[in-house]
């Protein structure tokens, strides 16, 4: 369900009663969903929705409250025990709010930590996925001065082994390795480093030597012209790919979590909380992590 007080209800309807077939366990307030589907005029089955919110309390929509991220936080609770218990097949979570989640005692920096965790996952990456652009980050949920000490020769080959794994089973390979294009740090990369671009350089050989066809450093406003000469790309830090991948997903780019040995994915945006009860978001993005997480699980 996600943040109640956001566009995670929202478009969790909205997806569905465009998808009347989809087989689904949908964790939340049936209170809330009920409310939501008598605004939308949407006519979802909402046998689907297994009550683990208890006692919601006041939705002030659009609003970051404690309440609300208690609700998410028993969301994603209750989604990874099914999900590691193999009880469902894939997880697709809505959009939380980190501010709400984190009055509600959520210690992780973000969905893709507490995942991992949970899942017993010591190697993980977030990718941003859209059909034209894909790329895991290096660095996550980090103040922009952190970045730097985080980038290590061995991070930049784990996130690239994680993505070219990914896209041998997610993209139907078959005759030729994935190509995977390595974001610099710095303007004009070498240029301007103090070190970073010798550490990401280290770390595309040892993803050579590990059988990943990786190539780079490149400075990341050249990307836009090298889209097609790659399958993936590994950025060093959560702007640099979200950017271009929100630009080039155009509402429909989708999280997947990778090296969890289950599927997770969600869509590529937030709350919302400024649209929030206006019954205007867009379901798209949802939809596409739905297909996606569909599409992994067949393969």
């Amino acid at each position: 369900m996600g943040d109640p007080a956001g566009i995670g209800p929202e478009v969790v309807l909205k997806a569905l009663s465009r998808m009347p077939r989809l087989r689904c366990r949908v964790f939340g307030s049936p209170g809330v969903f009920e409310r939501e589907q008598s605004r939308l005029g949407t006519k979802v089955d909402l046998s689907c929705v297994e009550d683990v919110a208890g006692r919601l309390g006041v939705v002030k929509m659009g609003r970051a409250r404690r309440n609300c991220g208690a609700v998410a936080f028993a969301c994603l609770e209750a989604g990874v025990r099914e999900l590691g218990a193999c009880r469902v097949s894939v997880l697709v979570t809505a959009p939380v709010s980190k501010e709400a989640l984190r009055m509600a005692g959520f210690h992780w920096p973000g969905q893709t930590e507490f995942l991992a965790e949970r899942l017993g996952a010591s190697h993980h990456a977030m990718l941003a996925w859209t059909p034209r652009f894909k790329a895991v980050f290096v660095t996550i949920h980090l103040p922009l001065a952190r970045v730097p000490r985080c980038i290590t020769a061995p991070a930049v080959a784990e996130k690239a082994s994680l993505l070219d794994r990914f896209l041998r089973q997610a993209s139907g390979l078959k005759h030729r390795a994935p190509r995977v294009g390595v974001f610099a740090l710095n303007p004009h990369a070498a240029e301007f480093s103090l070190g970073e671009e010798k550490r990401i350089a280290a770390g595309i050989t040892l993803a050579r030597k590990a059988g990943v066809m990786a190539d780079g450093p490149f400075p990341a406003d050249s990307v836009a012209s090298r889209l097609g000469d790659f399958d993936g790309w590994v950025a060093m830090y959560h702007d640099q790919a979200m950017v271009p991948a929100k630009l080039l997903g155009r509402g429909a780019g989708v999280n997947v979590t990778l090296g969890l040995g289950r599927i997770r994915t969600s869509p590529l945006h937030g709350v919302a909380f400024d649209i929030a009860g206006k019954g205007i978001a867009s379901p798209e993005s949802m939809l596409a992590a739905i297909r996606l997480a569909q599409r992994l699980c067949r393969r």
